[in-house]
């Protein structure tokens, strides 16, 4: 049990000896911005501009915040399915958002609240769905755990910070990982403003940045989504019969005949590509592939040959030969050349000669798998195809904001202070409005850019000096040896001195080049879709020198 753990369960100990000799002097309380309308609770500002800071802190002291109703935006970003909420842009799309709240003094009155008195200051972003309790994005040792729908407390979300601020974990530096909800800090700003009578009063804000960003990434031990709620998803569909369950039947004597004279069928062929070329089962460093291999080790090759019995009768034998997987440890090369050249429809599978794996020749002899081998093979192949789905969602980040009907959102703010004797409390603000957040490819979420394109004298100077990538002497060979035929040719230049090689790109040649490509993708597409209206709009416009008059 880690620390934080032991120090949650003291806690659990301690709560019935919370102090209880709190006043109700000079208590905070987090309220709707003085400014706010009715229903605001904390509000939400927009910047389309990087300096959105600086902005804000001067529209703050000038007295230009507005209450969200006034604000163009909150009524004209309803894009998308779902149009109750506003959503909120990017960064990527050049948008900025600023929560505000103010801390008053819980007396008659209700003054600001001294700035001095506040010991930190923060907000969460919680989850609303329609259909279940808030959940908050829940973070431990510093790695983040994703949305969690358990009861929400009231007291601090930093579990490290409330427990070294009750004692129950030693104060140390550096500062032990975040583990609780994700905390995003506000900053307090003391304001004035002039009332209708003339009365300045003074009021204490809390502002801070709303990031939209994040992502938690699954555990590989994850169970694998079902496809049909109570069933899991059928992985051998991915292979036909009998390497998978694509076109299953009752098995016959010729369905485990896998080579005839060194020809594979195209069913076996395309198991290949799986193993050799996704698994790569000839890496016996990979844990996933051993019950492949251990498999594979025990399917041999076997040839045909006449051989006189005791009755002195010529019968065909078989003679068993290498296993299946040190063909393949052997052959890991061969066979990716052989993929290339089905995939440029250069060979045909079902009708080409497996590589041997020794210079050019290839294999002439059989294969064939008995039912309980076919049977274990695909039990096998479904098995690592399930693992590779795991380990690949391992490698992915779900993002924290989704698009779904359930992803609505709310920014709650929160104060921490300190009560008579000495203890840190928490209060707790209105949250802001609900809102949802953007599709980074979002058309409606889309803002203006402008892309400066190079004139065509720009082409004849445009050396590599841009972008330059290093590379090892292994990668360079190859690179080097790509042919004008996008073959790569067995010679080369070499490379005895054993250098690394820095490959350059001219940046306006590359751009000449994208936009040709895109161009000729774009025209392709509008023949059959009509996309050229909505992918490219021109519009004429005056150049430098014809303003100038030249």
């Amino acid at each position: 049990m880690s620390t934080v753990e032991d120090a949650l369960l003291a806690e659990q100990a301690r709560r019935a000896a919370k102090s209880a000799g709190t006043t109700g002097m000079h208590q905070p309380r987090v309220a709707a911005p003085f400014f706010a309308g009715a229903g605001d609770g904390a509000t939400l500002h927009r910047y389309l501009d990087d300096d959105f800071v600086a902005r804000f802190l001067e529209d703050a002291r000038s007295g230009r915040l507005t209450r969200m109703t006034a604000q163009p935006w909150f009524g004209q970003d309803r894009f998308g399915r779902f149009r109750n909420e506003p959503t909120l842009r990017l960064p990527m799309h050049r948008s900025f958002y600023v929560l505000c709240a103010e801390v008053q003094c819980l007396i008659p009155g209700a003054p600001a609240f001294d700035p001095k008195k506040i010991l930190g200051a923060g907000m969460v972003v919680r989850r609303m769905p329609a259909d279940g309790p808030p959940q908050r994005w829940m973070i431990a040792d510093g790695q983040p755990l994703g949305w969690r729908g358990d009861p929400i407390p009231d007291h601090d979300p930093d579990d490290v910070h409330r427990l070294t601020a009750r004692g129950l974990l030693p104060r140390r530096f550096p500062e032990p990982p975040h583990s609780g909800e994700e905390v995003t800090p506000l900053h307090p700003l003391l304001v004035r403003r002039r009332d209708a009578n003339g009365t300045v009063r003074s009021h204490t804000l809390l502002w801070g940045y709303l990031p939209l960003g994040g992502s938690a990434r699954e555990a590989a031990d994850t169970p694998l989504p079902q496809a049909g709620g109570d069933q899991a998803p059928d992985f051998g569909l991915e292979h036909a019969w009998p390497l998978g369950s694509r076109g299953a039947r009752t098995w016959s004597a010729g369905d485990g005949q896998l080579v005839t004279d060194g020809i594979a069928t195209a069913g076996f062929i395309e198991l290949l590509q799986t193993l050799v070329a996704r698994f790569q089962v000839n890496d016996a460093a990979d844990a996933d592939n051993a019950g492949l291999r251990t498999l594979l080790g025990k399917l041999r090759f076997h040839a045909l040959e006449q051989r006189i019995d005791d009755s002195l009768i010529s019968r065909l034998v078989q003679v068993p030969g290498e296993t299946v997987l040190a063909w393949l440890d052997r052959s890991a090369p061969g066979l990716i050349a052989l993929f290339a050249r089905i995939a440029r429809n250069d060979a045909i599978p079902g009708s080409v000669a497996l590589p041997a794996g020794n210079s050019s020749q290839t294999r002439n002899d059989y294969l064939v798998l008995s039912e309980q081998q076919a049977a274990d093979l695909r039990s096998l192949v479904a098995l690592r195809l399930a693992r590779a789905q795991v380990r690949f969602d391992d490698g992915l980040a779900l993002p924290r904001y989704g698009q779904t009907e359930g992803d609505r959102f709310v920014a709650v703010p929160f104060v921490r202070w300190a009560d008579d004797c000495g203890c840190e409390r928490v209060a707790w603000g209105p949250a802001s409005p609900m809102f949802r957040v953007a599709s980074p490819f979002d058309p409606d979420a889309q803002r203006p850019t402008t892309i400066v394109l190079p004139s065509l004298d720009d082409f004849r100077r445009g050396l590599p000096r841009g972008v330059a990538m290093l590379t090892s002497k292994s990668l360079a060979d190859v690179l080097r040896r790509i042919q004008p035929g996008i073959d790569m040719k067995e010679g080369g230049p070499g490379n005895r001195s054993g250098s690394c090689w820095s490959f350059g790109f001219s940046l306006p040649a590359i751009t000449l080049c994208a936009m040709l490509l895109l161009m000729v993708v774009i025209n392709l597409l509008n023949l059959f879709l009509g996309w050229l209206p909505w992918a490219f709009l021109a519009l004429p416009r005056l150049c430098l020198k014809a303003l100038k008059g030249k």
